[in-house]
């Protein structure tokens, strides 16, 4: 298999050291290995590399697995990249490559990371949808980060399923979900965790691609666990989260999807790798003038100005920059149907 083929020959390209020569001790060297891949566009092939990353000093080093010789060498990485970014099922975004991790390249970085990697997921029913926002939220709050949503259809209504990792995942999880009773499932162990994969390979949307605008949390947003906040935000201000869904952007669709927006906003190309730096997390959002009213829950695309003018919006309360400005939303009316058609027809 494909991971074999790359935990195998991270063995041979980075020889794991006896225990003894990993120090873990502050200040000292350490080094995390990862089977990664990724697509190059020019020859449509996908490549395979170890993917190496110094925590201490924040820096990474690729090898090409089939060349058998250094691709990258030991470079500092940007701020945007975080210690997180690096694990099992991420996608980081180094010197303009989509990397997705797919693996663990030696035994020490497995240790080390998957038992603060464990997941789980939740169904929320359609009868506590409502308090969706607050229920991931509380998720977030004890440190599980949210690794994929989707919105389904449960009999009753639209449910929504929700993906997280963290340490003691699946114990920490339902004994916070606990107090919902039946209307949110809850995994209970591994095997009943592999269960919860039929409500995120569904192909069917709840959009109604009607009377919408199209918000898409950006990656940052996700990895600093505000996902919760910005839902609950959205759902106690009256909007309709119709359909919801967590994607994971290579560029060439990230582009397609912003392609309207080239010569609007400044920075487009910077503003297009944001949207593959992790999952982007997709909604519906359905009000009267839908479009126009978003806009002002969102708040200025100028994080510096929303947050100085109008510090209650989305971008005035969880705003970076300008790049890393909370979420993404449709900028003119006409424009609403056919953002969410981008998402919830196009890309399923």
């Amino acid at each position: 298999s494909r991971s074999q083929f790359c935990h195998s020959h991270s063995f041979f390209l980075f020889p794991v050291p006896p225990t003894r020569h990993i120090n873990m001790a502050p200040g000292k060297d350490e080094v995390l290995g990862f089977a990664a891949e990724w697509y190059d566009p020019r020859p449509q092939v996908v490549r395979q590399f170890l993917l190496k990353y110094y925590s201490t000093t924040h820096e990474a080093e690729m090898v090409d697995v089939a060349k058998h010789r250094v691709f990258l060498k030991r470079s500092k990485l940007p701020s945007t990249i975080v210690p997180s970014d690096f694990s099992v099922g991420s996608q980081v975004l180094i010197y303009g490559r989509e990397l997705k991790i797919t693996d663990y390249a030696d035994p020490l970085t497995k240790s080390k990371l998957a038992p603060k990697s464990v997941r789980t997921a939740i169904f929320i029913s359609d009868a506590a949808f409502a308090s969706s926002g607050k229920i991931i939220n509380q998720c977030e709050a004890s440190g599980y980060m949210v690794t994929e949503v989707k919105s389904c259809l449960d009999g009753s209504g639209t449910g929504l399923a929700v993906g997280f990792k963290g340490a003691d995942a699946i114990s920490g999880v339902a004994d916070i979900v606990a107090s919902y009773g039946g209307d949110v499932k809850c995994a209970q162990s591994v095997d009943d965790v592999d269960s919860f994969s039929q409500y995120f390979s569904s192909g069917e949307s709840t959009a109604t691609l009607d009377s919408c605008t199209c918000v898409v949390i950006k990656p940052h947003a996700v990895k600093a666990k505000t996902t919760g906040d910005i839902i609950d935000t959205i759902l106690s201000q009256g909007y309709e989260i119709s359909a919801i869904q967590s994607f994971l952007l290579e560029r060439a669709a990230a582009a397609e999807f912003m392609e309207i927006y080239k010569g609007v906003i400044p920075d487009f190309a910077v503003a297009v790798d944001e949207l593959t730096t992790g999952i982007v997390i997709a909604m519906e959002v359905r009000a009267e003038d839908a479009v126009t009213t978003f806009r002002s829950t969102a708040g200025p695309w100028d994080v510096e100005m929303a947050k100085e003018l109008f510090p209650k919006t989305l971008r005035g309360k969880y705003g970076v920059d300008n790049i890393r400005n909370v979420v993404h939303c449709t900028d003119l009316p006409e424009d609403g149907v056919n953002e969410c058609t981008y998402f919830f027809d196009i890309l399923m």
